[in-house]
């Protein structure tokens, strides 16, 4: 089942769309974890590196939509890397806020899904065709 004007599978716009809720749950989650944000030496830092964090996932989610690959690569190697290195950040959570690591797990359950779904078909399918396709 595609969408009618663009093409594009359902699977990939709900991929989008559950990486789009699961970047908001990243963005309402982070104001209720103060412990965590106070753990941190330089505040305004921290945040600053978060926001470009997030526009870049933003372009990322974008660009996935758009039917870009490179992206969609991109956002599986992030995903995978987080996986494994953001464990001890998760532990941690559970220590001091167990409700906002089930939320983390909930965004990250998201991702996984929205990874299934743009690299199998017929997902993948959609992308392969549009790397072939040499309009912009």
């Amino acid at each position: 089942m595609e969408d009618q004007q663009s093409g594009k599978p359902r699977s990939v716009t709900l991929a989008v769309t559950l990486l789009w809720v699961s970047l908001a749950i990243g963005v309402i989650k982070a104001p209720f974890d103060p412990a965590g944000l106070n753990a941190v030496p330089y505040p305004a830092i921290v945040w600053s590196v978060a926001a470009v964090i997030m526009a870049f996932f933003c372009l990322l989610i974008f660009k996935i939509s758009a039917g870009r690959n490179w992206a969609r690569v991109t956002f599986l190697v992030i995903f995978l890397l987080g996986l494994v290195l953001g464990v001890p950040g998760l532990m941690a959570e559970f220590q001091r806020a167990p409700v906002l690591a089930l939320v983390s797990i909930a965004a990250s359950v998201m991702q996984l899904w929205a990874v299934i779904l743009l690299f199998t078909s017929p997902g993948k399918n959609w992308f392969g065709k549009k790397a072939a396709d040499p309009s912009p």
